[in-house]
């Protein structure tokens, strides 16, 4: 008894570790569900698949008889990654068995299973339900075709002793599983969530202050030259003031997805604050003409709010880096931003 329930519980610790790297993998496209793009239900079926081949390689004996709950991540897949994914972890499924044990697996047996379970996987697509009732289904029928496979080949004793308690386990196990899977996806999910509010600035799509600096300092790190423009909006209260904060807040995307637009490559652009906008070229052999060149394009590039155009310019202040850490290099370009100010705006001045 002790031995069968480490076996299961060595089952179980398969089926959590291959479904966790797989949910941190795939973190960046959850949720996974029938609708997504056709390259995550795949991999996410072939995940299940080798997931389902370790499970068959670590069957459970019960006296003379082995198990398995490799319906488990073929329930996983159907109701994650619908029917794709479910053929997909079929699929792997067969391939591995016919590996490993040749012709001499059951091959009729096996193919009709897979027909059977890949129609059933469609057929239940077409029916509007909650995942964990879908999941619960997938379950129960892949349970019955078990049932019906054992009824008649085995006797009363052999089924008491193996088929239920393969019901309890696998009805246990899948609980389980499900549990986890849902535990651990809400969990990605949020902590991308998180991620993206503590790193993006709301308003604009940009990288926000602490993502910029961070990657200001990685730079700084790298040892690689760079140049920082530090780029302001002019008369921003005075727009704000005349149109309202809505407006102020569409010239704010304006300007942050036209300097975005005009990020030279290998660069990066983030908000800094306000109507502050930081924006980082990699060398410094094209930076004034960059600068210059971001100048005369916010100046050109038409804004329309309550349908008027208003004209827009910014001012630049640059400072290339040194071997002085970036903060230094930010405050030597900030003052460069208010000597253009000073002079005028709507121009660049280097440090």
């Amino acid at each position: 008894m002790g031995m069968v329930i480490n076996q299961f519980f060595i089952n179980i610790s398969i089926i959590f570790l291959l479904m966790s790297l797989t949910f941190y993998v795939m973190r960046t496209v959850l949720p996974i569900q029938p609708s997504s793009p056709l390259f995550v239900r795949f991999w996410f079926g072939v995940s299940n698949g080798l997931t389902a081949i370790l499970l068959t390689l670590n069957a459970i004996e019960l006296g003379d008889a082995r198990i398995d709950l490799r319906l488990i991540p073929i329930a996983l897949s159907a109701t994650y990654a619908g029917p794709f994914g479910a053929v997909v972890t079929l699929a792997l499924i067969f391939i591995g068995r016919m590996t490993l044990h040749g012709m001499s697996a059951p091959f009729v047996d096996s193919i009709l299973m897979f027909v059977v379970l890949y129609i059933f996987s469609l057929l239940l697509s077409r029916v509007p339900m909650h995942r964990s009732r879908g999941y619960t289904v997938y379950v129960g029928f892949g349970a019955l075709l078990v049932l019906i496979r054992v009824t008649g080949s085995v006797d009363a004793m052999v089924f008491v002793n193996v088929f239920i308690p393969y019901f309890l386990m696998l009805s246990l196990g899948a609980w389980l599983c499900y549990w986890g899977a849902k535990k651990l996806e809400t969990h990605l999910w949020m902590f991308l969530l998180h991620t993206h509010r503590a790193t993006v600035d709301e308003l604009t799509g940009l990288p926000n202050r602490y993502r910029t600096l961070e990657q200001m300092n990685d730079l700084e790190m790298s040892g690689k030259p760079w140049t920082l423009l530090v780029i302001d909006v002019d008369h921003f209260k005075q727009l704000n003031d005349t149109y309202g904060h809505l407006a102020g807040d569409a010239a704010l995307r304006h300007i942050g997805q036209t300097l975005e637009r005009h990020c030279p490559p290998g660069g990066f652009v983030g908000r800094y604050g306000g109507e502050e906008f930081l924006l980082v070229i990699e060398g410094c052999e094209q930076a004034k003409e960059v600068a210059e060149s971001l100048v005369e394009t916010v100046r050109h590039t038409t804004f329309e709010c309550q349908g008027e155009v208003i004209p827009m310019t910014v001012s630049i202040g640059a400072a290339v880096a040194g071997h002085e850490p970036s903060m230094v290099v930010f405050e030597r370009a900030d003052e460069a931003l208010y000597d253009a100010k000073r002079n005028g705006r709507d121009q660049v001045r280097f440090a």
